[in-house]
């Protein structure tokens, strides 16, 4: 599918995009869009970054998703898509070098943009819902914290991400789930990437190894658990709003009930067979 308007400055007007009934998705601030790979699955996603990478898990468009404050000089030209449009999911990875420990050791953080308040502007113009990813200590409101940990990974990578619903936050395990097994360590870190293979990093991270670099899948993905983790809270939701749990029966507890009534079954049973021992005995 080529977008209608895809270089910079073009509104696009999403012309039979969604007309399926999937849900739509807004993916901004992703060059590669590697995690597009997890959301094409949820829904049809349009993916808008400076040089976005054509792949064929979303439609991308060249544009920036970083608008100047107010006051400021106008770029000239603005956000590439209809005012009209509204997606059912916007996912956001505004760049986080300005809270990078990196930066904060070799650099001025006062030197880099902060771009969270044009995600959340564009989230509220354009999305039902949204997910603002960055680093823990990113200005982001009441983030949920997810790292390799919780989801058995051998990785720390720890994330932060703001969302417009409610996402649980999980327990944080104590040991990382490593090749060797459970240990107090991780198996190795972003920083030094070059010391595994692109392939591990990608059965780590749950991607296709061959269409990024080994350092974008290291350092600047954010593993498919995580999103599936975030998508299914968000599904909770857009199916609440679109009516499609209506009516749903809760089976929260079906397996206990089902164990339940096989033990008593089981028990029946048995007790059938002692009955017809004790009327032989007689």
């Amino acid at each position: 599918m080529e977008p209608s308007g895809s270089e910079f400055g073009e509104r696009w007007t999403m012309s039979g995009f969604g007309d399926d009934g999937r849900p739509t998705i807004l993916h901004c601030f992703a060059d590669e869009g590697t995690e597009s790979e997890v959301l094409s699955n949820f829904g049809d996603v349009i993916r808008v970054s400076i040089n976005p990478s054509n792949t064929i898990e979303s439609v991308p468009i060249a544009a920036d998703a970083h608008l100047l404050p107010q006051g400021e000089e106008e770029k000239g030209w603005g956000f590439p898509i209809k005012e009209s449009v509204t997606f059912d999911l916007g996912v956001f990875h505004p760049v986080c070098t300005r809270w990078a420990a990196t930066t904060s050791i070799d650099g001025d953080p006062d030197e880099h943009e902060n771009m969270i308040p044009s995600a959340r502007s564009i989230a509220q113009d354009y999305c039902d819902h949204y997910i603002i990813e960055n680093v823990p200590k990113a200005p982001l409101k009441d983030p949920t914290l997810l790292n390799g940990r919780i989801f058995g990974l051998p990785i720390e990578y720890e994330r932060a991400f703001e969302t417009s619903f409610h996402v649980p936050q999980p327990p944080r395990e104590s040991s990382f789930l490593t090749t060797d097994g459970p240990s107090d360590t991780t198996e190795t870190s972003s920083f030094f990437f070059s010391e595994r293979s692109k392939e591990w990093w990608a059965s780590v991270k749950g991607y296709d190894p061959r269409p990024y670099t080994k350092q974008h899948i290291a350092k600047n993905t954010i593993p498919a658990p995580y999103i599936q983790y975030l998508v299914r809270a968000w599904l909770r939701v857009f199916e609440e709003e679109k009516g499609i749990s209506e009516g749903r029966v809760d089976y929260s507890d079906y397996d206990e009930q089902m164990e339940t009534k096989r033990r008593v079954k089981d028990n029946s049973q048995l007790s059938d067979f002692t009955a017809d021992v004790e009327e032989e005995e007689k």
